[in-house]
């Protein structure tokens, strides 16, 4: 019986010790399950946290980006702001003779009506050149705000910095890529019209249903010059054929090309006919001082007979006249070296040699024919191939070339002759060629009702001849930002805005005779240069109706007046740019020989004569920086 009884013990003990090892492993495993629990708690909250840092650090990115795009508009409103007199000038007046400036200091980011961040913009004037500024845009993105603005004691919670650095350059117009140009509507009313070259227009080109001639020219991104041996280098395939045969080139316009269904040479082609294109922004001459000094840095002059006539800017001295008289002969011919600028009227005639250009602050006058002594060979090169055109420009780079660009119009030929003025007045006054500032929108006349034609609908032009001259000025935020140049002053009209179209800042009616027409008396004591003793006693014992021969290239923003008569072709070796033209010709032909010397943009032989206008910027750099360079900044 014992043995059974302390069988029995036995059996309740295993019982009683297996419901304790039970408790224990439950606790075991509840421990272990409360642990894990923490455990990914703990790692939850680490990943939350985690998760929260790098959407603050995309987010702070995001601020700084929105800095740097704060700070090209900043740069982008100087440039508008001056562009017309100096739009580097604007950039680098900014920084007040420094090299740095902080324009953004914990500027408030908003969605809505919700604070979403700050950043802080510095900018710095990094190099300069005559014709270039580079800057580095450095910005900072902060949350929730940036050191400057938060309470003592409390820190950003994240931070990102970055730097752009932009250039801004100056360089010749794409206007120089054509024989004709015209900053409005563009004619060739003529069956006899001979453009050996390219032509455009901004507003309608029309031929009118006559059957000129365009040959078109191919265009080029660059050319080098190495021993006298020119290489251009990126042909402009714009016919789309793949071919770099020299079949390209043509005629293009902002509006639409009508009445050329009797067009010849490349231009007649549909592949080379571009209508709709984007229009092509004309330099401006308002304001010439920065050709003075690119002019002086040049030592630009003139001579005639070993005489200098001019240094490199005339009328900056007491004892000039202002007003220049030029004519060349064959045995004493004009000689140009470099860059010349004339603060009144030019007038120039005769045998030209050397190589520059004269700008003039009023009126150029060539009363007579302009003949090179030095010229190109040939007109043009023999074919429009690479090849020929290298060839051509190898052999010709060094000979004459002049360039004529005037502030106000340019009057060819003798205005006093009553042929002239009726033909040259009945252009200017006719509708097809208006030059009032009412253009509306885009400075372009006839398109108030749009492309679709229809009034009344999406895409009319509403501000043309609406009899108000509309422009943007001055505001006191421009004040406050420093971008109001010298010399204005809040409410004044930014120049080149708008309907201004020549940039003066004033309206401008319709060109009339008065405003060609020469008044200054013909004499020592008005004109400087090789004007004779005795004078002259009215222009028209120096103008001629035969002046038939124009060697050189020509730019204004206003008219290029010239009614030209006689037995010779009236002929034009270089390029006409202009916002109007009134040229009426009783020759056989009217030619345009487009120079090729232009070709090749800023690196073309021609690029440091030719008149400038600011380029897109240009991003140089990215990078992200590993410090703060606005920690430390105030407001300005």
């Amino acid at each position: 019986m014992f043995r059974l009884a302390t069988s029995n013990m036995s059996a309740r003990a295993r019982r009683r010790s297996r419901r304790g090892s039970a408790l224990i492993i439950t606790l075991v495993v509840m421990v272990s399950l409360v642990g894990l629990l923490f455990a990914a708690s703990s790692m939850s909250t680490i990943e939350m946290k985690s998760s929260r840092r790098m959407v603050n650090e995309v987010r702070s990115d995001y601020l700084a980006q929105a800095g740097i795009e704060r700070g090209i508009n900043f740069l982008s409103a100087a440039v508008a702001n001056s562009n017309q007199a100096d739009p580097l000038g604007g950039l680098s007046n900014m920084f007040g003779g420094g090299t740095t400036f902080t324009p953004f200091v914990g500027t408030p980011l908003l969605n809505g009506t919700d604070r979403v961040g700050a950043y802080s913009v510095t900018l710095t004037n990094v190099a300069q050149t005559p014709t270039s500024i580079t800057i580095a845009i450095d910005a900072t993105g902060y949350l929730p705000d940036a050191p400057q603005n938060l309470p003592v004691g409390q820190t950003v919670s994240s931070w990102h910095a970055v730097r752009s650095t932009v250039r801004y350059s100056l360089a010749p117009s794409k206007v120089f890529d054509y024989g004709y140009f015209i900053n409005n509507w563009g004619w060739f009313y003529g069956s006899t019209i001979y453009c050996y070259g390219n032509a455009r227009s901004n507003g309608q080109f029309d031929c009118g249903g006559y059957a000129p001639t365009m040959t078109g020219q191919p265009l080029y991104d660059s050319v080098a010059y190495s021993g006298g041996n020119a290489t251009l280098t990126g042909y402009q395939d714009d016919n789309a054929d793949t071919l770099n045969d020299g079949n390209d080139g043509g005629l293009w316009s902002a509006w639409d090309i009508t009445g050329s269904q009797n067009m010849q040479g490349n231009a007649s082609h549909a592949s080379n006919q571009h209508d709709f294109q984007p229009v092509v922004a004309m330099p401006n001459l308002t304001n010439l001082a920065p050709y003075e000094a690119s002019a002086i840095a040049e030592g630009g002059s003139i001579t005639i007979g070993g005489v200098t006539q001019s240094d490199a800017v005339y009328g900056d001295n007491g004892g000039e006249k202002g007003n220049l008289y030029l004519v060349g002969t064959a045995l004493d011919p004009i000689v140009i070296h470099g860059t010349v600028v004339v603060r009144g009227d030019l007038i120039i005639s005769g045998v030209v040699t050397g190589q520059g250009a004269i700008y003039s602050g009023g009126n150029t006058y060539v009363p007579n024919s302009i003949t090179y002594a030095n010229g190109p060979t040939t007109p043009r090169p023999l074919t429009n191939t690479q090849a020929g055109t290298e060839a051509w420009l190898s052999a010709n780079s060094n000979r004459d070339f002049l360039g004529l660009f005037s502030r106000k119009n340019v009057v060819v030929g003798d205005f006093t002759n009553a042929t002239w003025r009726f033909y040259v007045n009945s252009w200017m006054n006719d509708n097809l060629n208006v030059s009032a500032e009412d253009s509306g929108a885009d400075n372009i006349p006839h398109t108030r009702n749009g492309r679709d034609g229809i009034p009344g609908t999406a895409d009319d032009d509403v501000l043309e001849g609406d009899g108000v001259f509309t422009t943007q000025h001055y505001t006191a935020a421009d004040q406050a930002a420093g971008l109001i140049p010298a010399g204005s002053n809040v409410g004044d009209v930014i120049p080149g805005t708008g309907e201004d179209i020549d940039g003066n800042g004033v309206f401008d009616g319709t060109t009339s005779l008065a405003a060609v027409t020469c008044v200054t008396p013909l004499s020592v004591a008005n004109w400087g240069g090789n004007m004779p003793a005795g004078g002259y006693a009215s222009y028209s014992s120096i103008g001629s109706m035969n002046a038939a021969r124009l060697d050189a290239v020509f730019y204004t923003n206003h008219s290029f007046c010239w009614t030209v008569l006689g037995g010779g072709n009236a002929t034009i070796n270089g390029a006409i740019v202009s916002r109007n033209e009134n040229i009426i010709y009783g020759t056989p032909r009217m030619i345009v020989n487009q120079d090729c010397r232009l070709l090749g943009g800023s690196s073309g032989m021609a690029a440091p004569w030719l008149p400038r206008v600011i380029q897109p910027v240009e991003e140089m750099r990215w990078v992200e920086l590993d410090r703060d360079p606005n920690k430390f900044v105030v407001g300005p």
